[in-house]
């Protein structure tokens, strides 16, 4: 096997796909805006409600004139979350620590806009009784800059409130981007497990079409002109059958026994005298799921190494059984003792059927192989047991 193998420049590509990072979005951490504006809306509620009922139980003089200022300021404060919510949505930094910190520097400008219109409300609009003596008493530590002062305290204390909504922010969003992240890898996953599927079920056609023109051109040299014409026949109707299947597909079983007879007749062509097929299935499994010509190399290699080399007939039994949740197949061919050791095979179609199991069901699957007691070959594979999805 060559660096050129069909198979090899297949599961280098398919690991290149799946090691590659996940191409990133800036749109993937965007939080949905009806879920951003009403946490905006909720918290200040919040804020109002109890800063309101607090205030209420602590029986402090003059609440409802209080309640109308501070539901201006909370207006103030939605319209400055706002903004630092648009802000955000505009800049997002490849990286969660870069996000976070655009994050707590966007909201020191909006805060101190919100201490400033906090101060315009509860000192110069709407001064309460003692408002005069709070800012005699700021005046007597700071008298030149006492507003400057007052929006700074405010601002510190005010910070914190905005950095936790912008906080939560970030952090909804990098959950996101995530989940999209992972919906993308899963999808490549699939799409190369897919590529694999499709290019193990092709590497069966070749290999078995390169037999049967082998086998069509014997009986051309023969003469056997009516045998030719029923091996080209069948070939067409398998070609036909086999090709016009989805290589994903999933089909019964007696569907898969049934194509796979379409191509026992072209050999039945071939050997007349020397193939014997039967099938033991029982009623209750002719349903049960299977991939499409899972069975093809199998039989293809029981023609090949059992049937063809030998002199007498050869029988090929395939054998179908439940076991544990599983389906169980098994193919056993007959070897002549006395007919010459063809030369060994590469492997390549037992190989195909196994990986075409582990990669559709993985360890839940397989596929083993070896002589029988009474001297002939068997194959025998598992794989979960389904009747519905076919």
């Amino acid at each position: 096997m060559n660096a050129s193998d069909p198979k090899l420049v297949q599961r280098d590509t398919r690991a290149r796909l799946l090691a590659a990072a996940p191409d990133w979005r800036a749109s993937d951490a965007r939080i949905d805006p009806r879920v951003a504006i009403g946490s905006i809306i909720a918290m200040w509620m919040l804020y109002f409600l109890i800063t309101t009922g607090l205030a209420m139980l602590s029986g402090a003089p003059d609440q409802w004139a209080f309640v109308g200022r501070r539901a201006l300021v909370v207006l103030a404060g939605i319209f400055c979350t706002f903004t630092l919510y648009q802000l955000l949505q505009r800049a997002q930094p490849r990286s969660f620590g870069a996000r976070l910190a655009a994050a707590m520097g966007a909201a020191i400008p909006l805060v101190i806009l919100y201490a400033t219109v906090n101060l315009l409300v509860f000192f110069y609009w709407f001064p309460s009784d003692d408002t005069a003596q709070i800012i005699e008493e700021v005046q007597s530590k700071f008298p030149v800059a006492w507003e400057m002062m007052l929006i700074l305290d405010s601002s510190i204390r005010w910070y914190f409130f905005f950095a936790v909504w912008a906080a939560l922010y970030v952090a909804f969003g990098y959950a996101n981007e995530m989940r999209a992240v992972e919906r993308r890898a899963n999808s490549y996953r699939l799409e190369a497990k897919n590529a694999q599927l499709r290019a193990l079920h092709y590497q069966v056609n070749p290999h078995f079409l390169f037999n049967t023109l082998n086998s069509l051109s014997t009986l051309v040299m023969r003469g056997s002109k009516a045998e030719a014409e029923a091996m080209i026949m069948n070939l067409s109707a398998f070609l036909r059958s086999s090709l016009e299947i989805d290589p994903e597909q999933f089909v019964s079983l007696d569907e898969e026994i049934a194509l796979q007879r379409l191509y026992l007749d072209i050999e039945q062509a071939r050997f007349p005298d020397r193939l014997q097929v039967d099938v033991d299935m029982p009623d209750e499994l002719k349903n049960a799921c299977v991939p499409v010509l899972i069975l093809q190399p199998i039989i293809e290699n029981a023609i090949k190494y059992g049937v063809a080399p030998s002199k007498g007939k050869i029988g090929i039994r395939l054998t179908a059984s439940s076991e544990y949740g599983l389906l169980v197949l098994r193919i056993e061919n007959d070897i002549d003792p006395a007919a010459p050791t063809p030369e060994p095979g590469t492997g390549l179609g037992l190989g195909n059927v196994r990986e075409r199991l582990l990669t559709r069901y993985g360890p839940t699957a397989g596929c083993e192989w070896g002589r029988t007691e009474e001297g002939g070959f068997f194959v025998s594979l598992w794989l979960p047991l389904a009747r519905q999805g076919c």
